[in-house]
């Protein structure tokens, strides 16, 4: 196909079949995209409107009746354009079954084959739901691609059916007119290397680059330049584009949790040879830096081992991200940071750790992670940020070299300084606990001793997970309820009429118990229902002892049998067993 300008309907028009190379990112627009699309498209002008620039690539001839293009660039909007014709084909199809057919085969499918071919773990469900408007795609859709695909999809059906409702047939032709005299510059290149050249300098997606795009782009059109021979130019840009494929995968898997620029840094941080925090601030200017530096020094070979070696270690990271993220079940530390909400600090040292531990079941990774989950939750109870120490947890990710009995003597000096037993007992032990710390924070240290008491105390039962203590369902969440509240006939965990066993709230109850470790507790919104206006000895036989949570169960244990009351005595003494727990749970002296 010639490079220069065309209309849609001559850039589809014969027997071309469009090819999402595999080293391309899966279907990523969103509603943004959608809404700037129909914009566009749908402006109020006789001037057509400009759909942007695509980069092809003539693929060698496959077969006699086709010829085979790759998107190098613009796959995200042809993919889209095909989706929202094959919508507005429909709607022309219910008038119009000659002009419906010509459509269908310029755009959709010719001779049996489809117009466009996307990546393969997409391919057969965007032809088989999406193309052909199954009414169970919902169902069928696995990938986060897959369900972007759908949600494009169901985001353009509607904005057809309301603008339609309003337009007539006519105006439906002269919407696809619009779109097929739509004008769209076109470059075919006849290799990756002229291909990564372009790219580099006149890229046009429908969202922003990221910084890994320019990273891709930049290493590919140096290596290209770089490369001592045509066959090590080839192979390099191969590689390249192999492993930047498998990237984007990870990315579509990994989704929302972790941005892919952030991942990009923590990768400079763990694996990259930086000076100073502006390099792995801007791992763009020092990844271009190193190249151009040898590249300005005559040293190809150099510059082109860099490239090589750098997309290796860049691929791993991002395969090892996907781990840390969808099997941190496999590890119960690394769990317990991501339900503490903290993995952001660690992720850099996670990741170098993970790579380079080779033991058993990963026993020394397991070790360290018990240690960070420490910093975290200590942290979390002493109000502190854990950043604040970033320039050296950085450095020591950077000169991480596999010993690890190095890297937990670190840690836990790095415990003795900041967050010591000390500290850590008064910020456990203020009558403020409840003010302080955070209630994810709090809802954390319920949850373990919980699950300390269900594995310790007969009779034994099998641990809570995390998920169900966090699930969000209205019936069975779980909140954190004061036992004696500011209000005892509000109580949630005394109900109304044993008003008698609370104590009178005098000031120094307030200041001294109310918001006390010892008078808080986990208590599901099911329970509260099921408690009944009975008397305390009713309860202490038919509730607590039988309630959900152990938590509960041994609540009755506190009573103070001197004035038959849960006070400052019940109050205090179960402080000092919830301390005495927390005190060697989170024992990092201990961690061997």
């Amino acid at each position: 196909m010639k490079s220069g300008p065309k209309t849609i309907k001559e850039l589809f028009y014969g027997t071309k079949i469009f090819e999402v190379p595999e080293y391309q990112r899966p279907y990523a627009w969103e509603t943004q995209q959608f809404q700037d699309f129909v914009e566009d498209i749908n402006q109020r002008s006789d001037r057509n409107h400009f759909f942007g620039t695509i980069l092809f690539q003539e693929r060698p001839n496959l077969s006699e009746n086709f010829t085979h293009i790759d998107i190098v660039d613009g796959q995200q909007r042809i993919t889209t354009l095909i989706i929202f014709i094959k919508l507005l084909v429909e709607k022309l199809a219910e008038s119009d079954n000659d002009l419906y057919e010509s459509l269908e085969k310029t755009y959709i499918q010719i001779n049996g084959e489809y117009k466009i071919n996307v990546l393969p773990v997409d391919d057969d469900y965007f032809k088989s739901y999406i193309l052909k408007n199954d009414s169970s795609a919902a169902n069928y859709a696995k990938t986060p691609s897959q369900k972007r695909l759908l949600e494009a999809r169901k985001w353009f059906k509607i904005w057809l059916d309301n603008w339609s409702n309003e337009e007539s047939f006519a105006d439906l032709q002269q919407l696809i007119s619009k779109i097929e005299n739509m004008q769209v510059s076109t470059y075919s290149v006849e290799d990756s290397t002229e291909a990564a050249l372009i790219f580099e300098t006149t890229n046009d997606r429908g969202k922003p680059l990221t910084d890994l795009d320019k990273v891709k782009s930049f290493l590919m059109y140096k290596g290209s330049i770089a490369s001592y021979s045509p066959e090590n130019r080839k192979s390099l840009l191969t590689t390249l584009q192999t492993r930047f494929g498998k990237i984007y995968q990870d990315i579509d898997e990994i989704g929302a949790q972790v941005s892919e620029d952030s991942i990009l840094k923590y990768h400079c941080i763990a694996f990259e040879e930086w000076v100073s925090a502006r390099d792995y601030q801007q791992p763009i200017k020092m990844i271009k830096r190193i190249v151009n530096t040898y590249i300005a020094k005559g040293k190809n070979k150099e510059a082109t081992k860099f490239i090589d070696n750098f997309s290796l270690r860049l691929q791993k990271t991002f395969a090892d991200m996907k781990v840390l993220l969808q099997d941190n079940q496999s590890y119960p530390y690394l769990r317990d940071i991501f339900a503490l909400k903290r993995p952001g600090v660690f992720y850099h040292l996670l990741l170098k750790t993970y790579q380079q531990d080779s033991s058993n079941n990963k026993k020394d990774f397991k070790r360290v992670t018990r240690l960070m989950e420490i910093i975290c939750f200590r942290f979390g109870i002493e109000g502190l940020r854990v950043d604040t120490e970033r320039s050296r947890l950085y450095k020591w990710t950077k000169n991480f070299n596999k010993d690890f009995d190095d890297l937990a003597k670190k840690l836990k000096k790095f415990i003795n300084k900041f967050c010591d037993d000390n500290l850590f007992h008064d910020y456990l032990h203020s009558s403020r606990f409840y003010e302080r710390v955070k209630l994810n924070d709090q809802g954390y240290l319920l949850w373990k001793y919980e699950n300390y008491l269900r594995k310790e105390e007969q009779p034994v039962f099998p641990e809570m997970s995390h998920d169900d203590f966090t699930n969000k369902e209205p019936k069975t969440k779980f909140s954190i309820e004061h036992i004696v509240p500011q209000n005892p006939k509000k109580s949630k965990i005394i109900e109304e009429g044993s008003e008698a066993i609370l104590p009178i709230m005098s000031s120094k109850f307030e200041s001294d118990c109310l918001h006390s470790i010892g008078n808080l507790t986990i208590d599901p919104f099911s329970a509260n229902s099921s408690k009944s206006n009975h008397d305390f000895k009713h309860k202490d036989q038919n509730y607590f002892r039988k309630a959900p949570l152990k938590i509960q169960n041994e609540l009755s244990d506190f009573f103070n049998n001197d004035t038959k009351k849960w006070d400052d005595v019940s109050v205090g003494k179960r402080k000092e067993k919830i301390l005495k727990f927390a005190l060697e749970y989170w024992d990092h002296k201990k961690v061997e």
